[in-house]
């Protein structure tokens, strides 16, 4: 491909346009296209605040425009392109893990950013990766103005009128990802830790239904029974995440998992998903909604590869999950009358005792003059011993008491919002 200063040649480019290329070599060609809208210079650029990739979007509109023979070749590749590539996979898999564990989406990531990606692929979803590689691409695509949409659709009239156009791939979409919030909804891990009151209705099962009864009308004209549908779908999903909700009250009595927690955020992401395509199909101005679609895919395609936003993100939500546990052990720590004061001073006069023999203790193993290993043996043991004695007697340790009240106070200010929280936590 001919390049042009430190950008790509927009008439060579445009001129190697063909629909008869392979596979890969079509891709390569929407790919270096991107990077032609994101990279080359663009002369007399005037208005700065206007992002550079959606100036050299219009002058690329102005050139398919004025050139007759290239606007019928890049009609004809991007058809083609549309007609062959898995599109229903771009709404309903990009994004979420293959697996519903978090290791096994930690070596999915891995692989993404020490393998590069093929473009011979008919995975709409690894294609998109390639095509918008950074966060800032969701920047300039809600930057397009009105006019450039406007003209912007016209020009994929064609590619879009083919079959159901882009209707097709968004139904179809909202069904697979049903299907799959059915799957993780009734998978054992977490269905043996939902509420079985919230359970009793099934809504997973319902949502799976009412999905596929959406995208069987999806192309239907009468908008009150396709609205009507949407409405029901809204309340099941609302059911679901309920019930994903409940899985915390589980984990809070039982203990943390980071693969429980991974698979009922990859279920509600998928909630929240079927919900933004649902918007966009039933939008009076779809455009715009599919544009905004596309932007939030592609903020998606650069935290799909990152290491740390996922170690940041699920180890975010178990330090949550602990510290709303230690609130809940800091009750035990605050006393309210005078009964619970002499009981508490008598655990923490206990526990104190515990801890002056301990620290005699670690003077003997100190002055015993032993090998690094022993001496290092002997204090763990000592200060372990000391401990499960604490526990055993059910004393307390009075060091412990600001590190378990202070989770519980704070728990107090969950919401402000409600005076009776607020009267709470200046009564505690």
């Amino acid at each position: 491909m001919a390049r042009a200063g430190s950008g790509w040649d927009l008439t060579a480019l445009l001129n190697a346009a063909d629909p008869k290329a392979p596979l890969a070599e079509r891709h390569l060609w929407l790919v270096r296209l991107m990077e032609w809208l994101r990279r080359a210079p663009l002369e007399g650029e005037a208005e700065r605040s206007t992002p550079t990739p959606v100036l050299r979007l219009k002058h690329l509109l102005n050139v398919l425009q004025r050139n007759e023979p290239q606007r019928a070749a890049v009609g004809a590749m991007l058809a083609r392109i549309w007609r062959e590539v898995d599109t229903v996979a771009l709404f309903a898999d990009f994004g979420f893990a293959p697996r519903m564990n978090f290791f096994g989406e930690l070596g999915q990531r891995l692989r993404l950013r020490l393998l590069p990606i093929t473009p011979e692929t008919l995975d709409l979803g690894e294609l998109f990766a390639l095509l918008f590689p950074r966060d800032r691409d969701a920047q300039w695509l809600d930057a397009i103005d009105d006019d450039t949409l406007a003209r912007l659709v016209e020009a994929l009239g064609p590619m879009l009128s083919q079959g159901d156009g882009w209707r097709r791939p968004l139904a179809d979409g909202i069904v697979y990802l049903a299907a799959a919030v059915r799957a993780s909804g009734h998978s054992g891990a977490l269905r043996q830790r939902m509420s079985p009151e919230l359970l009793a209705d099934d809504p997973f099962r319902q949502l799976a239904s009412a999905a596929e009864r959406l995208g069987a009308r999806a192309a239907d004209a009468d908008n009150t029974v396709l609205l009507q549908e949407s409405q029901y779908l809204r309340a099941l999903l609302d059911a679901c995440r309920r019930c994903a909700d409940s899985v915390h009250a589980h984990l809070e009595q039982y203990g943390v998992s980071v693969d429980i927690v991974f698979e009922v955020d990859q279920l509600r992401a998928r909630c929240d998903r079927i919900e933004a395509v649902l918007n966009t199909l039933l939008a009076p101005r779809p455009a715009r909604e599919l544009l905004h679609l596309i932007a939030g895919l592609a903020r998606q395609a650069e935290e799909r590869r990152g290491i740390r936003s996922l170690f940041a993100r699920h180890y975010s939500l178990l330090a949550r999950k602990v510290a709303e546990r230690s609130a809940a052990t800091g009750e035990h720590y605050i006393t309210r009358d005078r009964a619970e004061y002499r009981g508490m001073l008598r655990a923490a006069a206990g526990g104190g005792a515990v801890i002056v023999g301990t620290t005699f203790v670690k003077f003997l193993v100190g002055a015993l003059g032993l090998a690094a290993f022993w001496a290092g043996l002997l204090a763990g043991v000592n200060y372990a011993g000391s401990f499960v004695l604490i526990h055993l007697l059910h004393w307390t340790v009075a060091t412990k008491q600001p590190a378990m009240t202070a989770p519980a106070m704070a728990d107090k200010l969950g919401d402000l919002a409600d005076d009776t929280r607020v009267e709470a936590f200046v009564d505690e």
